[in-house]
């Protein structure tokens, strides 16, 4: 499943301009704000110019100046029109808006250290500018300030409406490729609820449901609930945790799996002092049953993961390695066995590049290399004999992806997939390529 959480940029619209004696400086700004909401920044940039260079000094058309030059990309002249705003009565919206643009230009550093001003000065900074500030530092890996500011709670919610097109579609991970394609629908939506506990500490909790329907054929329709319930704690640059896990998943409106156990995690945007690498590190355990039919997935699963970020300008590279463990019950019959019990390494490289403020498109490809634990046995129908062999797969994933923000609170994302899985048992070897559509927003 693709990452939950996503990074939008918020910017409040333009405030209703303040009154100018003069008639003509009246115009140039009524005149700007019209060149905006239509969408002519560059125009509306000028005028709004012309007005200060004559004389009209008020918050709202510095405001609007910094707006203007940061949707343009003009991130020096955005902070200069913004930082006019820090000694008055909007010192907290100026703040904010100052750690956007820091973000924007690639600086998070600087877009913490303004983001914390405003926890600082809580008191005095609107409910508003205090929650948005607060999410932003929970994307840059600094946990939930506000709420150990203010002891109270942190609500955040993402929801991503989508639709496709899968070329080979399969059931189970373990299961034969159909060769059949098939159109689909799907909906994703999380939600987490941070409390605080004392300045470093904090409960969380984060709810996940996915659901996805075919067409054609609901033999593959999917769905998941996914329950976390845990405690964080911070340590200067670090966010350590430890997560209780259940879900449940569905297919074909049939359980399939129930799952519980539990996670450790560990995360930083400076891995080492003066590091410019972001560190995310995840030890999972978990119980799992099967359902009705797919008793063979009774069993525990482990999986460990190290991934690496970092930013260079307006290019973000990201790696990742994960272990997978797998000691499952195994499908025993007859006349034959097979095993459900994969050892499986991953690495993936990913690229994203942000072409214009609002555009951004990525990249990413994954190798997965699975070894099951014991040999599947059959019998050859042609020689009726019986054939042992164990199975190992080598996937192969490439993509690509567009993201372009609609605003405030929500993108639109393009992606398409390519995988290819090679086997030493045929039967699972298959191509397979995706392409999805999706409207993604964070509340």
């Amino acid at each position: 499943m693709r990452s939950l959480l996503l990074l939008l940029f918020v910017l409040w619209q333009p405030w209703p301009v303040a009154a100018a004696p003069e008639n003509a400086l009246q115009q140039l700004v009524s005149e700007g704000t019209a060149q905006f909401r239509e969408g002519r920044l560059g125009q509306a940039r000028k005028l709004f110019e012309q007005a200060s260079e004559r004389g009209l000094q008020s918050p709202s058309l510095h405001y609007n100046l910094g707006v203007v030059c940061y949707q343009l990309g003009d991130y020096d002249a955005a902070s200069q029109w913004f930082a006019r705003l820090l000694n008055g009565r909007d010192q907290a919206l100026a703040s904010y808006n100052l750690g956007l643009v820091a973000l924007a230009d690639e600086r998070p550093d600087d877009a913490a250290r303004w983001f914390r001003s405003i926890l600082e000065a809580a008191d005095e900074a609107p409910e508003k500018v205090l929650g948005l500030a607060e999410r932003q530092l929970a994307d840059l890996g600094e946990g939930p300030e506000r709420a150990s500011v203010q002891g109270g709670l942190s609500p955040q919610g993402y929801l991503s409406l989508g639709g496709g097109y899968d070329s080979n579609l399969s059931s189970t991970p373990e299961a034969s490729a159909s060769n059949d394609g098939g159109v689909y629908a799907e909906l994703i939506a999380a939600g987490s609820l941070n409390y605080s506990l004392g300045r470093e500490r904090w409960l969380t909790l984060d709810l996940v449901g996915f659901a996805r329907r075919y067409a054609e054929d609901e033999d593959y329709d999917q769905q998941l609930l996914q329950l976390k319930l845990g405690g964080m704690q911070s340590w200067r640059r670090w966010i350590f945790g430890i997560r209780p896990v259940v879900s449940q998943s569905w297919l074909s409106g049939e359980q399939l799996e129930t799952r519980w156990g539990g996670e450790w995690l560990a995360r930083s945007q400076e891995c080492l002092p003066g590091s410019d690498w972001g560190c995310d590190l995840r030890v999972s355990v978990e119980q799992i049953d099967g359902g009705k039919g797919y008793e063979a997935y009774d069993g525990q699963w482990y999986q460990g993961q190290l991934g690496l970020r970092r930013r260079f300008g307006v290019l973000e590279l990201g790696a990742r390695y994960r272990l997978e463990l797998n000691d499952r019950q195994d499908l025993s019959e007859p006349e034959g066995f097979v095993s459900v019990s994969p050892t499986r390494h991953e690495w993936m490289l990913d690229a994203r590049y942000r072409l214009k403020p609002g555009l951004v498109v990525g990249a990413e490809a994954t190798l997965r290399h699975s070894r099951y634990g014991k040999p599947h046995v059959w019998i050859d129908p042609d020689s009726g004999e019986q054939v042992e062999r164990r199975r190992e797969d080598d996937l192969k994933s490439v993509g690509v992806m567009a993201e372009l923000s609609l605003g405030q609170r929500w993108l639109v994302r393009q992606q398409w997939v390519f995988q290819h899985q090679d086997s030493r048992l045929r039967v699972y070897d298959y191509r397979r390529h995706g392409l999805v559509l999706s409207l993604e927003g964070v509340f």
